[in-house]
């Protein structure tokens, strides 16, 4: 065989060893959709067989999946408030016509707000529960009253200067508060008494 009809050879068995790759390599990933495909639905089945299961259907999941995502809104409004609120002590220091005494007496009068509004929503929850529930709630709101306490006491204690830890106490109350609020309207899927 001459030169040239090796190098024919060569190209051809090239050609059809590379034809053949490409065929197996398509079908293997034509193959991977469907192999996706089915373990996509598999996981479907097992976790709408796990939902049946535990008597949960989809409309509670949903709910589940909508409270979640008020969580995450509310926490990323909360982060925003105590943003905005250091960025606003920041420049009521810095202003010579507000005193410290001012500066603290607006903290606590916005805390005395979210309290109020805290007590409301306490209130109305209390009315909706039996009385085994509303034992248990008034036992965690009462741990959880002292925990506040507690808590803005020591992140006030931490600083240094004894002037500003009146300022800072309030605004940990009214932080920490804000939270609770918004944790029981979203566990307990109360928002029927808004914000003021």
């Amino acid at each position: 065989m001459e030169q040239g009809g090796w190098n024919e050879a060569v190209f051809l068995l090239l050609g059809a060893a590379l034809t053949w790759a490409f065929y197996f390599v398509q079908r293997r990933v034509e193959r991977r959709g469907d192999v996706d495909a089915i373990e996509r639905h598999q996981k479907l089945l097992a976790l709408k067989q796990g939902l049946d299961g535990a008597n949960v259907d989809l409309d509670e999941l949903r709910r589940f999946e909508r409270r979640l995502i008020g969580k995450a809104e509310v926490a990323v409004r909360l982060a925003d408030d105590y943003f905005t609120r250091a960025e606003q002590v920041a420049r009521d220091s810095d202003d010579a016509r507000i005193s410290q005494t001012e500066m603290n007496q607006q903290a606590a009068t916005r805390f005395e707000r979210v309290d109020r509004r805290l007590d409301a929503l306490v209130v109305h929850l209390r009315r909706q529960l039996d009385a085994g529930n509303r034992a248990t709630f008034d036992e965690a709101h009462r741990a959880w009253l002292r925990f506040r306490e507690c808590y803005a006491r020591f992140i006030s204690q931490s600083y240094s200067t004894g002037s500003i830890r009146p300022l800072i106490h309030a605004v940990t109350l009214e932080s920490i508060t804000a939270a609770w609020t918004t944790e029981l309207e979203t566990q307990l899927g109360d928002e029927s008494l808004g914000e003021d």
